[in-house]
């Protein structure tokens, strides 16, 4: 079967269920992007710049399964590569297409614009490569097996890859003879999967403490209901990782909280440390998700359940899929009694009327919390959102999107463009902060220009707040420029019409929320709060922030 390069690109991107790809046109991607303006089955989408692309991408494809952006060699590859390295570090399959100089420029090396002028088109490839899982240079000879191969990859590795096309290629017909197929998860081994089974039934039976621990990969490798279908068959509690937040919903009979060292529930906590029997789903111990290292998690009782391995004691075994494991345990058809977990108790917090009276962080998510609703998607900031939402018992169907691990500030409002087009028959809302609205704030325009119709809560506290908390609470460097925010949205699109406010007090809170509920537009609520309130957790995890990074010369210590 004969096909143009550029097709079969976009033919492999289909397979994975992409119809959106994100990215800023320059000189060398334009004949792919001339050839998406002609195709009925995927639409290009302009970001104001290729990072903005790169988070609206992984914000794609945390709720569609996989995302993909297009950017321009050099100067724009090189301007998406944190949101790349944030894909990474998040698991999110990204596939990055870069636009080049033609090939015969790359193979003679010619000195172009883009580039360094010295003839090397190397550097950029070398770049990605510490930050994807598979690379390719495609060229009319590769093609056919390079491009199948890497997008392949992001899908099994759950990880961004990164194919560059030269622009004089991009037409040319070359013959394929497999069909258009989804790429699958590799085959497990059926007598690993069931040794593997056994040792983990038998574990399972000795244990007087067990418990589930969960991380992304539950939610990228779709393990939910396998995962819940084994803690009722057993009698096992559950808990997650921050970077897990709702992936297993919160009001799973058995969800005993979320899992962050000491900074958990001291029953979470003390369950944790002396368990004898711990589930572990992909589980990555971060500073910034065990409260600075403070986790307790007996290292004998940790069972390393891996997207295709197992690790249990010192036995590994390898080529076991995580969905076979979990169906044979279930298929062994033995269950172990015991105990219900104690059901986590409902906060009841009883909200004040709403007055004159000023925001403060207490009363705002103590609203936030009656305010959102089952299905919801709530894309969520680093920071004084993240404590606060990360804290907050979720309804069902609830999804969190949040980068806890790569904190990019400034990733979710361009990743809210990615997760809207992906489920658009969800409500989406952003809450994020004034400092972290200030590096892509521009993207806002996009929203409006696609006719996208989020909430958006941008948290003012006049500046980098839990950096002051870590170090420098009246230092100028954790100052930022005063913004008029509630004017920006008919700023950054003058045929419009967002409804846009910016409140102070409770009473005023309550109108804008009560607007933003029932109106079919974009709506942009700016929240006033004191510079120097934020949630209690986030106070504690300043201290400890502090504490670890700084040495003996550090001013707070002093």
């Amino acid at each position: 079967m004969k096909i143009t390069i550029g097709a079969f690109i976009l033919q492999q991107l289909r397979t994975l269920n992409i119809d959106r790809i994100y990215g800023v046109p320059g000189d060398y991607n334009l004949a792919l992007l001339e050839l998406i303006e002609h195709d009925s089955n995927i639409e290009f989408i302009g970001n104001c710049n290729e990072l903005n692309a790169s988070y609206a991408a992984d914000g794609y494809a945390r709720l569609k399964g996989a995302g993909a952006l297009i950017t321009t060699y050099g100067v724009g590859d090189l301007a998406a590569l944190s949101g790349i390295a944030g894909a990474y570090a998040e698991s999110a399959p990204v596939v990055c297409l870069a636009g080049t100089p033609p090939l015969h420029a790359m193979k003679n090396h010619e000195l172009l614009h883009h580039t360094l002028a010295d003839g090397n088109f190397d550097n950029v490839m070398n770049c990605f490569k510490q930050f994807t899982v598979a690379q390719a240079l495609i060229t009319p000879e590769n093609a056919a097996m390079e491009i199948p191969r890497v997008i392949s990859r992001a899908w099994t590795e759950k990880k961004p890859v990164y194919l560059q096309l030269p622009s004089d290629i991009c037409d040319v017909e070359i013959e394929i003879t497999q069909a258009m197929v989804a790429p699958q998860l590799p085959a497990s081994d059926q007598y690993n999967v069931q040794l593997a089974a056994m040792a983990l039934l038998a574990r399972i039976k000795q244990a007087k403490k067990a418990i589930i621990l969960v991380d992304q990969m539950v939610d990228r490798f779709q393990l939910q209901q396998l995962v819940i279908e084994v803690a009722h068959k057993f009698a096992i509690p559950l808990t997650n990782m921050p970077t897990a937040k709702c992936i297993i919903p919160e009001t799973t009979p058995g969800w005993i909280g979320g899992y962050s060292g000491n900074l958990s529930r001291p029953e979470l906590y003390e369950h944790m440390a002396h368990a004898d029997c711990v589930l572990s789903f992909g589980v990555r111990l971060v500073d910034s998700t065990t409260g600075y290292f403070s986790h307790q998690i007996p290292a004998d009782a940790q069972i390393d359940i891996q997207p295709f391995s197992v690790k249990l004691g010192t036995t590994s075994y390898p080529a076991v899929a995580t969905a076979d494991l979990l169906q044979a345990l279930l298929a062994l058809g033995e269950e172990v009694t015991g105990h219900p977990p104690t059901p986590l108790p409902e906060a009841r917090h009883r909200l004040a009327t709403p007055s004159d009276a000023p925001i403060d962080q207490a009363y705002l998510w103590q609203r936030i919390q009656r305010f959102i609703r089952a299905d919801d998607v709530i894309v969520v900031e680093n920071g004084t959102s993240g404590a606060a939402i990360g804290g907050m018992r979720m309804p069902d169907g609830v999804q969190v999107v949040n980068q806890p691990i790569w904190g990019s500030i400034g990733y979710t409002l361009p990743a809210l463009l990615g997760t809207m087009m992906a489920a658009p028959d969800r409500r989406h809302l952003l809450f994020i902060g004034d400092g972290s609205f200030q590096l892509t704030a521009q993207e806002v325009s996009t929203l409006l220009r696609y006719d996208q119709k989020p909430i958006i809560f941008l948290i003012n506290n006049d500046g980098y707040t839990i950096e002051r908390y870590i170090l420098g609470e009246n230092s100028s460097y954790n100052d930022i420029g005063p913004w008029d925010y509630a004017k920006l949205p008919a700023v950054l699109n003058t045929q419009a019409k967002p409804f846009s406010v910016a409140v102070e007090t409770t009473h005023q809170l309550e109108l804008a929320l009560e607007h933003a509920s029932r109106q079919e537009r974009l709506a942009f609520i700016e929240v006033k709060v004191p510079m120097m309130d934020t949630p209690p957790v986030m106070k504690e995890f300043c201290n400890r922030c502090n504490n670890f990074n700084f040495g003996l010369t550090n001013p707070r210590r002093a």
